[in-house]
């Protein structure tokens, strides 16, 4: 199966798209595992992509959901949505639990850059 993914690309979305950014990107990824009907999720959405449109060239955005990945929501041991995940050369930099103000996000995501 060819993969249609960009390394140009800000936003991505499920488990094949994650498993490839780990593999070719060296810039930051943020992994925001949500869950269906999950309010502080659709809450947190356009706070992350505000954050991934103002640094376009120095991140990559992926939302996966728990409930389609289990597996992988376990391996980075996330219990809630919605939970963000910072990971850099495959190594995790930090995990957000919960719905936080932006400024936190910023500030964390800005230490990881």
């Amino acid at each position: 199966m060819q993969n249609t993914f960009s390394i140009d690309q800000t936003f991505f979305t499920g488990r094949a798209a994650f498993e490839w950014l780990i593999q070719e990107s060296e810039q930051l990824i943020i992994v925001k595992f949500v869950a269906p009907y999950c309010p502080s999720c659709e809450t947190l959405k356009p706070v992350l992509h505000q954050i991934a449109v103002d640094h376009t060239d120095s991140l990559h955005l992926v939302e996966l959901d728990m409930s389609e990945e289990p597996e992988l929501a376990i391996k980075y041991s996330v219990r809630s949505a919605p939970t963000v995940v910072l990971l850099k050369n495959q190594q995790v930099l930090s995990q957000i639990v919960g719905l936080k103000p932006k400024k936190q996000y910023t500030e964390i995501i800005q230490s990881a850059l």
